[in-house]
């Protein structure tokens, strides 16, 4: 008799997030993501999400844009450092975390922002290995 069809994969362990690994060649990819961040419709949103004051058509729009940068980290087009300096991306999460997880019960979609939830652990680990800069 064959085993099962979907094998449940290992547990991986968190790993300590990179420092000191940005380039010059990482300056395009990163003003490419600020220019997004800092653009219509999602500046107003940005600026709402950093004033603690979202709306509820903010919260999804832009958890969807940090998990496109939370790709971009994972699949090493772009590094840690310049992501996880310049954006608080633990602290967005727990902003935002509650309206991804409710699309994802009412989609059943388990997977909607998965890159950004695990971007956010890596970056609070990130955020509690630095000081604050002043």
């Amino acid at each position: 008799m064959a085993g099962p069809a979907v094998q449940k994969l290992p547990q991986t362990t968190k790993r300590a997030p990179q420092f000191g690994t940005a380039t010059q060649k990482d300056v395009q990819p990163f003003i490419g993501l600020m220019q997004i961040l800092h653009a219509e419709p999602n500046a107003s949103a940005y600026a709402r999400l950093l004033a603690k004051d979202t709306k509820d058509e903010d919260r999804l729009m832009l958890a969807h844009v940090f998990e496109e940068m939370a790709v971009l980290v994972r699949h090493g087009l772009i590094v840690e450092d310049l992501l996880f300096d310049a954006f608080a991306l633990d602290h967005y999460w727990d902003e935002l975390k509650g309206a991804v997880k409710a699309v994802r019960k009412k989609t059943g979609n388990d997977k909607l922002c998965e890159n950004f939830e695990l971007a956010a652990g890596v970056a609070t680990m990130y955020r509690e290995a630095r000081p604050v800069k002043h």
